[in-house]
């Protein structure tokens, strides 16, 4: 089965690049091809941007303003690399907004192949309605932090086409931030850390200050987010600097309680990444950063992977540049010091524990079914994955589980409750995929839950998406065939992605769960609810009831998202009452 699946991988990865470059000449064609545009002017705070009037790609009647490759913020580049950006100078003339701007540098996770420059910070913004006169919508807005693992990914119409949400009349604003070293390095005051979080509240600031003049709320705004996207979401939720930014919040299957969310606040990661590099300077901090400020953007990316070390694999750590805690420079007694205001200078879960989020904001969050799907990208990657794991399953628990002198005894428990008596092999995938879904994507996520069910002042949703079908985005670019609902698969139903252009029956049951999602994502953002009462929506025949702070341990409500819609309690039960006895009876507390 396996095997058959890899094949099916490699045929379908070279389809998926041959699409590519298809999408592309297409683009560039029809581009040059196009004969008249609508054009609108519009005034924002530092300047005049000339954007069009484009056509629902969606087969809906009608069309869309777009303005795309708005600089929010200057280049990030010479001694502002690793450092938060600043906001984009005034301009005179008319700036263009018909084009897309650069993506920050990365590498493609599919192709593998280097993209970007760092002269990226750009947002784009697409709605139905634009103010005329002394008449302003005053539409909802809605803000798309993008996921990829903090690595890679922009916020393009390429995998994030607007039509579908913006038909439902809010305003949808995309974004890029900065990637892996160049948006999470951290070295002291002088690279502190999140520079690609200190983006997205670059660009919430370009959003407060002009949204209006698209025709969007700058009062009414929800901020959400898919994997690292979600995960960021919750880090605004924490940031004190993201204050009044934003007013609702979506996180799909990411948390900052992740264990992949948070990286070590140290300089050791940079220095291997100087060392591998060619430095060969003195073991000095100031020295590293200048040698690192000076090379190219794509050597700095290409060599992220290599700072990776067998402790970092054992602990399952795949990503070397996240977001981390600012400040751990600073020495106990003596006076802190901070080149540029922090992001955070507590974990997630310290600050949970002591109950400082931002707690005004109504909170949606779920996760897909079969998240780590994934599993079997790294598995193709590497045929031994499941024999080293066999004879190393310690490298499983938890890192946040306080068992140090029952390591093994918990590593018993842990592989007795997944696996049985199975090893891990071929036979046991579907097992192993259940053990890292909820490792590393569902605990995290109901812990996130419960503490904004007891502590914040306003509701909070769950989901559980477990619809399997023809729109599911990451299992049609890896060609995976085996059922479930993978990882970024409940994306298709929220965006237009820009190349699977399938021709669906308008009564195919993915269209009926694209528009039910849809319809909830928007209710939500407009009046901090998925379902309200008052609209009498045929579409959505089920209220979505908000999780009980009291209930929030043992009564998880949650909104089952398949083919019909359906309130439930406690997903995935038995293994959320095996993790919950785990943390209760290792750490004292299951939160």
């Amino acid at each position: 089965m396996l095997q058959r699946e890899c094949q099916e991988y490699l045929r379908n990865d070279h389809v998926f690049s041959m699409m590519l470059k298809n999408y592309f000449l297409y683009g560039l064609t029809k581009s040059k091809c196009k004969v008249k545009d609508t054009h609108v002017v519009v005034t924002t705070s530092a300047g005049k941007i000339r954007g069009r009037f484009q056509k629902f790609r969606s087969g809906e009647r009608g069309g869309y303003y777009s303005f795309k490759g708005i600089r929010y913020g200057q280049a990030p580049v010479g001694e502002r690399r690793f450092r938060a950006a600043e906001p984009e100078r005034n301009w005179s003339g008319i700036r263009d907004a018909s084009r897309e701007g650069n993506s920050c540098p990365h590498k493609n996770m599919i192709l593998d192949t280097y993209k970007g420059n760092e002269d990226c910070l750009f947002l784009n913004v697409f709605t139905v309605k634009m103010p005329k006169g002394d008449y302003n919508p005053e539409l909802p807005v809605m803000v798309w932090l993008h996921g990829g693992g903090y690595s890679f990914g922009s916020g393009n119409t390429f995998l994030y086409g607007p039509d579908y949400l913006v038909a439902e009349n809010i305003v949808l604003v995309t974004l890029n931030y900065r990637l892996g070293p160049l948006g999470f390095l951290t070295a002291g005051p002088d690279a502190p850390g999140n520079q690609g979080l200190k983006d997205q509240i670059l660009a919430l600031k370009w959003v407060r200050n002009n949204i209006a003049a698209f025709g969007g709320d700058p009062n009414h705004v929800t901020i959400f987010g898919e994997s690292a996207g979600g995960s960021s979401v919750q880090m605004l939720l924490l940031a004190p600097m993201a204050k009044g930014l934003f007013h609702r919040a979506i996180s799909e299957s990411g948390s900052a309680l992740n264990p992949w969310a948070m990286g070590e606040s140290s300089v050791a990661r940079a220095a291997r990444l100087a060392a591998n590099l060619g430095y060969v300077g003195a073991n000095d901090t100031k020295e590293i950063l200048e040698f690192l400020r000076r090379v190219p953007p794509m050597k700095l990316v290409e060599a992220s992977p290599t700072t990776l070390t067998e402790e970092d694999f054992r602990n399952n750590i795949g990503l070397p540049f996240v977001p981390v805690v600012e400040g751990y420079w600073n020495k106990p007694g003596e006076e802190a010091v901070y080149y540029e205001t922090p992001f955070i200078t507590e974990s997630p879960q310290s600050m949970y524990e002591q109950h400082k989020f931002h707690k005004n904001i109504p909170y949606m969050t779920g996760y897909n079914t079969h998240e780590a799907m994934l599993f079997i990208r790294r598995l193709r990657k590497n045929p031994k994955l499941l024999e080293i794991i066999e004879n190393d399953f310690t490298r499983l628990v938890p890192r946040d589980l306080n068992v140090t002198d029952e390591r093994e005894r918990v590593t018993r428990e842990i592989r007795q409750f997944y696996l049985g008596n199975k090893q891990v092999g071929i036979e046991s995938v579907d097992e192993m995929i259940a053990l890292l879904t909820d490792l590393m994507f569902v605990h995290g996520i109901m812990r996130t839950v419960r503490n904004h069910a007891k502590y914040s002042n306003m509701p909070v949703y769950m989901y559980r998406f477990s619809f399997d079908g023809a729109l599911g985005l990451y299992k049609r670019m890896l060609g995976l065939q085996r059922p479930g609902v993978c990882h970024g698969d409940e994306l298709g139903y929220l965006f237009k992605f820009g190349f699977f252009n399938l021709s669906l029956d308008p009564k195919s049951m993915e269209v009926l769960v694209k528009n039910r999602m849809v319809r909830m994502w928007t209710n939500f953002a407009k009046y901090g609810n998925p379902t309200p009462s008052n609209l009498n929506d045929d579409l959505l025949s089920t209220s979505w009831l908000p999780v009980n702070g009291e209930g929030a341990m043992n009564n998880l409500t949650y909104m089952d998202i398949t083919t019909h819609l359906q309130m439930k309690n406690n997903p995935e039960l038995e293994r959320q009452q095996f993790w919950d006895y785990m943390y209760e009876h290792y750490n004292g507390n299951a939160m």
